[in-house]
């Protein structure tokens, strides 16, 4: 047993990717998604306020393990109230510290002093860098950054990789105006070469109509006093509840038509 896993922790087994596609994860979910979600494709998750960490967790841990245990990679910007330490420590359970630490990426804007070797520090774009030739510098430090990201989620035989983005940090960071086509940019470029786009999307952000216009699927998460509800939007799919699988327990889950 890895020394990263919990004692009780499951290892996880990943399901086999579907020709053109990637596996949610979840069998119940490839099932509705005719198998699952399209490579080269953008997949939003709009999130209601009720929407914490722990549910976000439960629905998307079991893709990012998936991805993580095929060889794939991880480029993440996370939502506000989440940590590139806190993701860490709880992906690392079911892949262990030295797949995370080479093959995950995580974008961070605004963190203080942290040195890990999965965490990418852009400055570029913070507020408050008013001298020009300044933020020239930090610009092309920030690509180089950003290509040193890519090729190691990548590696070295060119994997795709997950590009997950929080729209609050976006829109925060860039303006409402700057994100929607930093996004532009991005699907692009992952339609280009095959990777997986996903979205978070938090009420209240002025970029969400020209977000969804871009996504290819989109799927609306919400919880009531039964639990956590996915529903998709495009395509239409009826809601079900989302919980942890009754016989093996999280990080595998199981989707249940909710009543």
């Amino acid at each position: 047993m890895s020394a990263s896993r919990k004692p009780n922790a499951p290892r996880w087994s990943a399901i086999p990717d579907p020709e053109g596609q990637f596996s949610t994860g979840i069998t119940d979910f490839d099932r509705l998604l005719g198998g699952g979600l399209a490579r080269g494709s953008m997949a939003l998750f709009a999130c209601d306020a009720s929407v914490g960490p722990a549910e976000r967790e439960l629905l998307l841990t079991p893709l990012i393990l998936n991805f993580l245990h095929h060889s794939n990679g991880v480029m993440a910007v996370l939502p506000a109230r989440e940590s590139p330490q806190g993701f860490r420590s709880h992906v690392v359970q079911w892949v262990g510290r030295r797949r995370f630490d080479t093959r995950v990426r995580v974008i961070d804007y605004v963190g203080e002093g942290s040195e890990a070797p999965y965490v990418v520090h852009l400055r570029a774009m913070t507020p408050g860098k008013g001298d020009p030739k300044r933020a020239e510098q930090l610009r092309a430090k920030d690509m180089q950054q950003m290509a040193a990201a890519e090729s190691a989620v990548r590696g070295a035989r060119a994997r795709p990789f997950i590009e997950l983005v929080a729209f609050e940090i976006l829109e925060t960071i860039a303006g409402p105006e700057l994100a929607p086509r930093m996004l532009l940019h991005g699907i692009k470029r992952t339609r280009a070469v095959g990777n997986l786009g996903l979205g978070i999307l938090r009420p209240g952000l002025t970029c969400a109509d020209a977000v969804r216009s871009l996504a290819d699927v989109e799927f609306s998460v919400t919880r009531n006093e039964i639990g956590l509800v996915l529903k998709g939007v495009r395509p239409a799919t009826s809601a079900h509840l989302v919980l942890p699988d009754p016989q093996r327990g999280a990080p595998y889950v199981a989707l249940v038509p909710a009543p």
